[in-house]
């Protein structure tokens, strides 16, 4: 069995704005919780932070689009995934992969023989992943920065309001006013709260600025009622980070005991990607798109190189043609 290693580096085409799930008891960092790692020391000993794409972030991607390949075809041919074999494949965990009983060896194996996705991507504590992803980094320290955007609203269009009925106008204007009143109230909610943890972090009487929340609250409330049925504002200011676009981000993904049927499932789900380039959020605010190129190595040698984006099929180069899979098994 052979070692197959993927140098890869990926381009930022556009901005890349990921944003992580915050631990419960835990706080998001001052990046709106987008990955960021410490990276090195400057001269002052001081530590040296970058942003980064996380290894689930590719890792994730990988998976799905070889499983929902497979449940395409297994649905065409009338043979659906049932709802565990979906969890399994899918996302690594069923019941059974989840106990703590003896681990049956032989049924592992026999699991590993007859779910390529599961022998490769593991699953749940039974499984163990012969795919290692590796996060991506910047070539240099680079921080994600925040982009500011609005989603209008209809008086933003012109011509728009006018083309109502009259009922339906002034329905509009007085939920439009009542918005700006609570957005108002919801301000000065906010900066009361600050001022309450600061207040209390001091050990200072917080009894006055306690009934004045309460007051700004109960305004918020009101003209919340006041705008019916439409609560939130069509008019809403957007706040993410992102890295910008036009670096470079290095990482790493190998294949340990590689068997042959491992790197065609790798090589379809990058070409899935190469056809939809976009990772992370915000892809609807133009950010995610990515390209790149995929180095793969078995024990050292260069065997292909794979090139994906343009919202186009991948293109494989081949180095070594049949040898590749003679060497793979």
């Amino acid at each position: 069995m052979k070692t197959i290693v993927i140098n890869a580096t990926l381009t930022t085409v556009g901005p890349l704005s990921i944003t992580m799930p915050i631990a419960e008891g835990q706080m998001g960092n001052k990046f709106n919780n987008f990955p960021v790692v410490t990276r090195g020391m400057d001269d002052d000993g001081n530590k040296q932070e970058t942003g980064y794409l996380p290894a689930t972030t590719l890792r994730g991607f990988l998976r799905r689009a070889i499983v929902t390949d497979q449940m395409t075809q297994a649905a065409a041919d009338g043979k659906p995934y049932t709802l565990q074999k979906a969890y399994a494949d899918l996302i690594g965990q069923d019941a059974a992969s989840e106990s703590k009983d003896d681990i049956d060896l032989l049924k592992m194996r026999q699991t590993r023989e007859e779910n390529p996705v599961l022998d490769l991507f593991g699953s749940g504590l039974g499984i163990k992943s012969r795919l290692l992803v590796s996060h991506f980094m910047p070539t240099h320290n680079v921080l994600p920065e925040v982009a500011t955007g609005v989603r209008k609203d209809l008086e933003d269009t012109d011509g728009v309001l006018e083309s109502l009925s009259s009922p339906d106008r002034d329905s509009y204007l007085g939920r439009s006013g009542a918005n700006s009143k609570r957005a108002a109230a919801l301000t000065v909610a906010k900066g009361l709260e600050g001022k309450i943890r600061k207040t209390k972090k001091a050990g200072e009487d917080i009894a006055e600025l306690e009934a004045a929340l309460k007051e700004a609250q109960g305004i918020v409330a009101r003209y919340e009622s006041d705008m019916g049925n439409m609560v939130n504002s069509s008019r809403t200011l957007t706040n993410y980070f992102a890295l910008p676009a036009g670096i470079e981000l290095k990482g790493r993904l190998v294949i340990e005991k590689a068997r042959d049927r491992d790197l065609p499932m790798v090589e379809l789900a990058l070409n899935e990607l190469s056809k939809r380039p976009i990772l992370g959020a915000q892809s609807a605010r133009g950010c995610g798109e990515i390209e790149g190129t995929f180095d793969v190595l078995v024990d050292g040698v260069l065997a292909k190189k794979i090139s994906i984006g343009g919202w186009q099929a991948a293109t494989v180069t081949d180095f070594c043609g049949d040898e590749l899979a003679k060497s793979a098994a």
